[in-house]
């Protein structure tokens, strides 16, 4: 079984849960919907849940200074599950620049993926803020786990404050 550490990190009043394990963050939750999330994303995980802040200490610095906006980039290892195909979308979603947003349409036709692979990496992301998927716009939440607009929008907000 494996071990996941956990903590959160508070943003106006908003609990924000993520997990990591000994090789990286491995997920950041929606805003107050409680760790229990991480099964939408991995069904067929069987974790142990541990608080532990020596674990999670660099991972929750590292989000507090980017919702303080003092980060705009992360440099903790990540531990992600995902296909190649959502690696190659993130990495080019990880080129936009802070407080920079592009079209769906546009990231598709800049970087020659497909329209619906790019929603469905966006909607499965279980890295949001980390991976920076709150930079495309226009993209439709309805089927997927993650219902962000009012978040993402806070998200842009404070990336242009900033």
């Amino acid at each position: 079984m494996e071990k996941l550490y956990w903590d959160q990190v508070e943003y106006q009043n908003q609990k924000i849960y993520f997990t990591c394990t000994r090789k990286g963050i491995s997920f950041v939750n929606n805003p107050n919907t409680g760790i229990s999330n991480i099964y939408n994303f991995y069904p067929k995980l069987d974790a142990e849940f541990v608080f532990n802040r020596r674990q999670t200490e660099e991972y929750k610095i590292q989000l507090r200074e980017y919702i303080d906006g003092t980060r705009k980039y992360f440099e903790v290892p990540v531990n992600l599950s995902t296909c190649e195909l959502n690696e190659q979308i993130y990495q080019k979603i990880n080129d936009i620049d802070y407080g920079n947003t592009m079209d769906i349409k546009e990231f598709c036709d800049t970087y020659d993926f497909k329209e619906v692979d790019v929603r469905n990496a966006i909607v499965t992301n279980p890295l949001i803020l980390i991976i920076p998927t709150h930079r495309i716009l226009n993209v439709d939440y309805s089927e997927g786990y993650r219902k962000l607009a009012d978040f993402n929008n806070l998200l842009l907000d404070l990336e242009r404050i900033k």
